[in-house]
């Protein structure tokens, strides 16, 4: 059977977008990224508000758009590939746990192992029925993000005082400029728990919406040509025309915040949640705009296909290449570099990932981590231990 082009070159793409994202807290500040000094001036300043405005927030959806999709190529709705998702899942969750102890804790595998579980309360069910809790759960985290955007809102104008704490930096912090490689994994850790919480209230519901999204697109094989060039169309200036300028003026708020002689923790929270909530919608037209380059010039987007068939590989490859370069067991560049540094440091690596992904499959059909995944998840080791 063929492999589809579009799943592939979106997933390589995503993976940019994700480590652009993901750096300025390799970079910058374990849990805060790029804020206060680090947004200062002209270049820091574009700089953040490119990441905010373009990337922030719509690749992890983008990304998990594509497990969803993805989902289907496994299941093949028959209930008898349940047992190999089901495995696939808990491989997830241990290359996640392996992912947050060593190299990063910013990472999403575990969480996408563990709403693959979840997901098998769906794959069965009809579009109808997948449509509407799609909306459900989009509504509820809209809901739930609009009204802590608020209440921070209120309580910073009503109840300063009680609102203005002192910032406690992580020990991770500590660690990236001066200790050692196997004193990091206890902070990393840590700092991995709390995310875990803190993410999944803002952004396991967008994250699962889209899985859902995905999984049901999958169905009628949306990512595969031919398609519908007027609905492309629409999606693409659906994102442009609405989501674009919402980024953008979440983005400038944020900017204009951090830039301020006194900063807003409301406004920098609100400003991540109108991202947040309009993240959907320019998600979607990077999804409609790689269609149709894939189907009018494949020839400019094709070479990113190894990169997103590795995407597993190539995801862990970002963390440990990043943490060699910022953590000081290698070169010790944690907090010595701008924040309009860090995006040619971002595309450098995935370039040069891309590059070694090229040469891998130019000799063998599968990345090594998707090896062992496969290896894992096949149907020979059931029946071996039957």
């Amino acid at each position: 059977m063929q492999r589809e082009i579009t799943p592939d070159v979106l997933r390589g793409f995503a993976l940019l977008g994700i480590l652009v994202v993901n750096i300025q807290f390799m970079a910058l500040s374990s849990d805060q990224g790029a804020r206060g000094e680090w947004v200062l001036g002209l270049a820091n300043g574009s700089a953040t508000w490119i990441i905010a405005a373009i990337f922030a927030g719509k690749f992890y959806l983008l990304f998990s758009f594509l497990f969803g999709y993805s989902s289907q190529y496994i299941i093949k709705n028959d209930r008898k590939n349940t047992r190999r998702w089901i495995k696939r899942c808990f491989a997830l969750m241990a290359f996640g746990a392996i992912h947050f102890t060593f190299f990063w804790h910013g990472d999403i595998i575990f969480l996408y192992g563990l709403f693959g579980l979840l997901l098998l309360a769906f794959i069965f069910r009809s579009d109808r029925v997948i449509k509407i809790w799609t909306r459900v759960i989009y509504g509820v985290s809209v809901f739930l993000i609009t009204l802590v955007a608020v209440s921070l809102l209120i309580g910073e104008r009503y109840f300063p005082e009680q609102m203005n704490s002192e910032y406690v930096e992580p020990r991770l912090n500590e660690v990236l400029r001066s200790g050692t490689y196997l004193e990091s994994i206890g902070p990393r850790v840590e700092l991995w728990v709390f995310g875990l919480i803190s993410g999944v209230f803002l952004q396991g519901g967008m994250a699962f919406a889209a899985f859902l999204l995905g999984m049901r697109l999958a169905r009628s094989n949306f990512l595969s040509a031919p398609f519908d060039n007027l609905q492309n169309s629409r999606l693409i200036k659906r994102g442009l025309v609405l989501g674009l300028p919402i980024q953008a003026i979440a983005a400038l708020i944020l900017v204009r915040n951090e830039q301020s002689v006194k900063t807003s923790e409301g406004v920098y929270l609100f400003s991540l949640f109108l991202g947040f909530l309009a993240a959907p919608l320019l998600s979607m037209a990077y999804v409609g705009i790689i269609r149709k380059i894939v189907v009018t010039k494949p020839e400019s987007v094709l070479w990113m296909m190894p990169v997103g068939r590795m995407s597993l590989t190539v995801y862990i490859s970002q963390s440990v290449l990043t943490s060699l370069i910022f953590g000081p067991w290698g070169l010790g560049l944690f907090q010595k570099l701008e924040t309009w540094a860090l995006i040619p440091v971002a595309i450098g690596i995935w370039l040069f990932l891309a590059y070694l992904a090229s040469l891998w499959l130019a000799r063998f059909k599968q990345g090594p981590l998707e090896k062992v995944m496969h290896i894992l998840t096949s149907k020979k080791l059931d029946s071996s231990t039957e």
